[in-house]
C-alpha cells in the first residue's frame, strides 16, 4: 500500500468538489504538451540569444579597441573566426545553462565565468600548437575575454529581469507548505529573478489556506492534489519542510510525481552560498567553504583584478568623466568623494565615489530625520531612504542607479586595495550593527567593487 506523507495523514478524504474543479482548471491550462514545449524552447532560445549576442559584442569590443585603433586591421580578418563563438554557447549548454532554471545568480556567474575563460585558454592553446599565422592579436583576444566576462552575465540578468514580466517565462512550480511558510517561500522565489522558477499553485494540509492566495498565488488544496498537478505538465515541487519538521515521506510521496523536488529550510543564520552536500553515512551533511582563504585561489584573483580592474578603468575613464562633469555643473565642490571603510586586515581604506550627493548632505540629513519620525525609522532599519534629501536631483539617482558613481574604486582595485568581487565595504555606523565574528570573517578578504550586499 502506498504511504501517505505525514502532511496528509490528518486528512485522508476525497478532495472536494471545488478542488478538484480548481485541479480541472490548472490540467487544461497545461495539459496540451505543445505550448509547453513552445514556452521551453522559447525560454532556451532567448537565453542563447542574449548570450551570442554579448559575446559577439565582446568581440566587437575587443576588435575596436586594439585590433582597429591600434593594429588598424580589417574586420574580414576576424570575421572568418566568429563561428567559434559556438564553442562557447555549447559549453553554457553543458554547464546546464540552458535554461538554468533553479541555478541561482551566484552559481550561475560562476558557470559562466568558467566556461567563458575554458574556451578562450583552449583557443589560444589550440592556436599555439597547430603554429596558427599571427594574423589574430592576443591583445584583441584578451580585451574581448574581459569583456565577454561582463557583458555575457550582464545581459543575461538583464534579460531575466524583463522577461520574468512574461507570463509564459519561468518553470512552473507547485509549492507545498504550511501557514507563514507559505508566503515567506512564495515571496522569496518572486524576488529570485535569476532563479527562474514561477510559484503556479499552492498546497498545504492546512484547510485555513485552502482557496486562498499567497502573495497572488492560489493555494488549491491538500498534497493529495499532487498526482494531477504532476499530470498537467508541472514537474518542479518545493516543498517547505519548515524549521526541524520531518519531511522523508512528503518527499516519498512527492517524488513519485514530480521530476524535480526541492525541499527549502529556513536558516536565518547560515551562508546559501558554496555549500555542498554531503553523505556521511546515511545522514545528511552539509559543508561550508572558504575557498578564497587558500593562497593559491587569493593568487589568481588578484591577478584578474589587476588585469581585468587595469582594462576596464581605461574603458570607463570617459564615463567617469563625463558624469564628474554634470555633478560639477549642478552642485557646487568637487565631483570627487571618498569615505573611510575597513578593508583587508581591518586596515582603513579610502574607497571613492563620483560624488551624488550635496556637499552639506550630512546636515541635510540629520535636520531631515530630526523633522520626520517615520523618516528615522526607515533610515534605522535599512539605512537608506527611498526619498533621500541628500541626493542631487536627476543625476544623483541616475548615477546611482546604474553604479557609475562607483566606478572610481576600479583605481582601487588596480592598487589591490579592494576586488573586482567581495564583501562591500561598509562604513563604521554599519559594521556596528554586525556580530563581532561576522566583521572578522569580513576582515579575512578584501572588500568588493560588487558582491552581495552584507
Amino acid at each position: 500500500m502506498r504511504r501517505m506523507p505525514l502532511l496528509t495523514r490528518r486528512r485522508k478524504a476525497a478532495p472536494s468538489r471545488a478542488e478538484l474543479s480548481d485541479v480541472s482548471i490548472a490540467v487544461a491550462l497545461w495539459s496540451a504538451p505543445w505550448p509547453r514545449l513552445g514556452a521551453r524552447t522559447g525560454r532556451i532560445a532567448v537565453l542563447v540569444v542574449s548570450d551570442a549576442v554579448a559575446l559577439l559584442g565582446a568581440a566587437s569590443l575587443g576588435y575596436f579597441l586594439w585590433a582597429h585603433l591600434m593594429l588598424q586591421q580589417p574586420a574580414s580578418v576576424y570575421v572568418d573566426i566568429i563561428p567559434m563563438l559556438l564553442l562557447f554557447l555549447l559549453g553554457y549548454a553543458a554547464a546546464g545553462l540552458y535554461p538554468g532554471f533553479g541555478v541561482g545568480a551566484v552559481e550561475t556567474l560562476r558557470r559562466i565565468s568558467y566556461c567563458t575563460s575554458f574556451v578562450f585558454l583552449s583557443l589560444a592553446a589550440a592556436s599555439f600548437v597547430l603554429k596558427l599565422p599571427p594574423d589574430y592579436s592576443r591583445m584583441t583576444f584578451a580585451l574581448a575575454w574581459g569583456a565577454s566576462l561582463i557583458l555575457v552575465p550582464a545581459l543575461r540578468f538583464v534579460v531575466l529581469a524583463v522577461a520574468n514580466r512574461w507570463h509564459w517565462w519561468g518553470e512552473p512550480a507547485v509549492i507545498v507548505g504550511r501557514g507563514s511558510q507559505l508566503q515567506w517561500t512564495v515571496r522569496a522565489l518572486q524576488n529570485a529573478l535569476s532563479l527562474g522558477y514561477r510559484p503556479m499553485w499552492v498546497l498545504s494540509p492546512d484547510r485555513y489556506w485552502h482557496s486562498r492566495t499567497v502573495n497572488g498565488v492560489r493555494v488549491l488544496g491538500g498534497p493529495e492534489l499532487a498526482p494531477s498537478l504532476a499530470k498537467s505538465g508541472i514537474r518542479v515541487a518545493l516543498i517547505n519542510g519548515g524549521k526541524g519538521g520531518r519531511t522523508s515521506s512528503t518527499l516519498s510521496w512527492f517524488q513519485q510525481h514530480f521530476r524535480h523536488v526541492v525541499v527549502i529550510q529556513e536558516h536565518d543564520d547560515l551562508p546559501v552560498e558554496r555549500v555542498r552536500i554531503c553523505n556521511l553515512g546515511g545522514v545528511l551533511g552539509i559543508e561550508f567553504t572558504n575557498n578564497l582563504l587558500r593562497w593559491h585561489n587569493r593568487v589568481v584573483k588578484r591577478l584578474l583584478d589587476l588585469t581585468i580592474g587595469a582594462i576596464f578603468l581605461v574603458l570607463a575613464l570617459p564615463l567617469i568623466t563625463a558624469g564628474g562633469l554634470v555633478v560639477k555643473g549642478l552642485s557646487c565642490g568637487l565631483f570627487f568623494f571618498y569615505q573611510r571603510r575597513e578593508g583587508l586586515g581591518g586596515h582603513p581604506i579610502k574607497v571613492w565615489k563620483l560624488r551624488t550627493m550635496y556637499q552639506d548632505a550630512e546636515q541635510r540629513l540629520e535636520t531631515s530625520l530630526a523633522a520626520d519620525p517615520e523618516l528615522r525609522r526607515e533610515w534605522e532599519e535599512r539605512f537608506k531612504l527611498r526619498h533621500d534629501p541628500r541626493i542631487i536631483p536627476g543625476v544623483g539617482p541616475f548615477l546611482r542607479r546604474f553604479s557609475v558613481d562607483e566606478l572610481p574604486q576600479l583605481w582601487s582595485v588596480v592598487k589591490g586595495e579592494m576586488s573586482l568581487v567581495g564583501p562591500r565595504p561598509f562604513p563604521e555606523y554599519h559594521l556596528r550593527e554586525f556580530p563581532p565574528e561576522f566583521r572578522e570573517l569580513r576582515r579575512r578578504v578584501r572588500p568588493g567593487l560588487t558582491g552581495m550586499w552584507r
